[in-house]
């Protein structure tokens, strides 16, 4: 593959490491030392990491440097209610879903890697210092400033989020989340990764089965298609998967045709299936004065938002869930807001993408969308403000480097809806699994099944309780919910779509998960997973900061602890 280009990259008359399968034409099987499925942030950064070091690596994507809307419907599936559909949330193209994301950055906390009775199944089998480390450097990949996640060291003289809270015990509240430009890998390492001297980047290279060598233990081949259909084998002396967990998770499930799955001996390969409960179902009233709402500028001049966290130990006292709570804007679906740039973003939802254009209707049932003329009169109403807005949003939004992440419109009356953001307790019986019908390549599709524990609605109920006590006893703010209306809020609460974790759980031996310490297959050592789906506990963090890092420090595993041959990557033609 070396010394030809692609003119696809947009570099033509430079020698680059980027080609599409068309190069393929003829070749059956390609060799080299470390191949990476996968072209999001898991396996960029990864690619990234192993530059220079002469590895030859490969790195497949299964789409180009555009969304492929043909490759996006094999993703196609079956989900229960209230799961997101399959294809929601998920990308194919150079960069992955980070070509959408809103580029929240947040750590997993201490707690989270920690074994906590009132959570079944909870804890790694590492401790969080394993992953901490490799956070700064994390950071630098998404472009989100320091590894700095308070008020006091992030915002400097800002004022508390919510006055003498700050010294309730039972309360972190001054926690603040960093988010990225955002940053989509793809646009931002394409250069570098075109450069490399080790690193080969194959589009439109659908990696549709892993093959076993049985006697060996460990994966002999993976065969990719390209668009034209055309099937080439890639043979390797180290695979990667580092595709999202509901990919991986088939991918796994699928390529073992005579038994359960790669790597599910112990039948948890595709269990413990876990996203982020979401919910908004309650109001905080400040006692005077305005709360630290919109988004603030950190030292490092980063976009931060603040948040309120229960303390370790009262989790543990209370059985409580690892939760966030933010402050919300109004619904964009309810014209009562009154505000001109709300409805006029609410009308023009057509111009979002789908997974966007969903956050307008959240926290509203169908039963109170208003109709079309409430939002017109509202728009009339305040056409200078829609005017101002659109000025400032034009230059914070389209063409600044680094945008403000969404927009946020306080309410007329001067609270709060608040936003509920908890982990799960990971359940055997949330999973995804195969049906029987295959898409045109003649993988099986995947069929999602969330569930939530009735333990866990029982535990965020038990949060409100906590934080508006904190809160009464604290502050002078307080928090307002329906105790029944609670409870039915959160027993519907929505899964967030785009976290799939879980499904290759990371264990301390074969029988606790699926994958090592180090994210290899326990019964596959040369196949190891850089995906969402080791995650054994979730945490309330989005996973991007922490699957970067993970992403990290698997290249220094495989960098430090295996011996590469130096030799350069070769194709061989082999007749049928």
């Amino acid at each position: 593959m070396r010394g030809v280009f692609d003119h696809c990259a947009g570099q033509s008359g430079s020698r680059m490491m980027i080609f599409s399968t068309a190069f393929l034409s003829g070749q059956q099987f390609a060799k080299t030392t470390v191949c990476i499925v996968g072209a999001g942030a898991a396996g960029i950064t990864l690619a990234c990491e192993l530059d220079g070091t002469g590895i030859d690596v490969l790195l497949l994507e299964a789409g180009g440097f555009g969304h492929d809307q043909r490759v996006h419907g094999d993703y196609a599936g079956a989900a229960t209610a209230p799961h997101p559909d399959t294809t929601a949330f998920r990308r194919t193209g150079f960069g992955g879903t980070t070509t959408i994301w809103g580029g929240r950055c947040v750590p997993l906390d201490p707690i989270d890697f920690t074994r906590r009775q009132h959570i079944p199944g909870s804890g790694w089998p590492i401790a969080y210092e394993e992953v901490a480390g490799y956070y700064p450097k994390a950071m630098q990949y998404c472009d989100a400033g320091h590894a700095d996640f308070s008020v006091t060291g992030s915002l400097g003289t800002a004022p508390p989020t919510i006055d003498g809270l700050e010294s309730d015990a039972t309360m972190l509240a001054d926690r603040i989340e960093r988010y990225s430009c955002p940053t989509d890998f793809g646009k931002r390492y394409r250069a570098r990764l075109a450069r490399s001297s080790n690193v080969t980047v194959l589009l439109f290279a659908r990696c549709i089965r892993l093959v076993r060598d049985a006697d060996k233990g460990r994966i002999e081949q993976l065969v990719l298609v390209d668009r034209a259909g055309r099937r080439v084998c890639v043979h390797a002396d180290t695979f990667v998967l580092a595709g999202g967990g509901l990919e991986v998770t088939r991918l796994l499930l699928d390529s073992d045709t005579s038994g359960p799955g790669l790597g599910n001996r112990h039948d948890k390969l595709g269990r413990y299936y876990a996203c982020h409960a979401e919910s908004i179902c309650a109001r905080l009233v400040p006692g005077h004065g305005k709360l630290p709402f919109a988004f603030e500028k950190t030292l490092d001049g980063v976009y931060a938002r603040r948040k309120l966290q229960f303390s370790e130990a009262a989790q543990h006292r209370h059985r409580l869930l690892n939760s966030a709570f933010r402050l919300h804007f109004p619904p964009y679906a309810d014209a009562r807001h009154g505000s001109a740039v709300m409805s006029t973003i609410y009308m023009a939802k057509s111009a979002l993408v789908p997974e966007h254009a969903r956050i307008l209707h959240h926290g509203v049932p169908d039963t109170v969308v208003s109709p079309r003329r409430a939002h017109v009169r509202n728009i009339a109403c305040g056409l200078p403000h829609v005017a101002a807005f659109g000025m400032r949003w034009l230059f914070l939004r389209k063409f600044a480097r680094r945008k403000l992440p969404y927009t946020l419109v306080p309410n007329a009356d001067g609270s709060y809806p608040l936003e509920f953001n908890c982990e799960q307790t990971p359940l055997p019986s949330s999973r995804v699994s195969l049906l029987r019908e295959r898409d045109r390549h003649g993988v099986r599709r995947i069929q999602v099944d969330w569930r939530l524990a009735r333990e866990d609605v029982e535990a965020a109920c038990r949060g409100f309780v906590v934080l508006r006590d904190a809160l009464r006893r604290s502050s002078s703010c307080r928090l307002e919910f329906d105790e029944a209306r609670l409870r039915a809020a959160l027993e519907n609460a929505t899964p967030l779509g785009g976290h799939h974790m879980g499904t290759v759980r990371m264990g301390a031996s074969p029988k606790d998960g699926v994958v090592d310490r180090n994210c290899a297959l326990f019964e596959l050592p040369n196949l190891y997973i850089a995906s969402a789906a080791v995650f054994p506990t979730p945490g309330h963090a989005n996973p991007t900061l922490t699957i970067v890092a993970l992403a990290i420090r698997l290249a220094a595993h495989l960098r430090a602890g295996r011996t590469f041959p130096s030799t350069a990557m070769t194709e061989t033609a082999e007749q049928s």
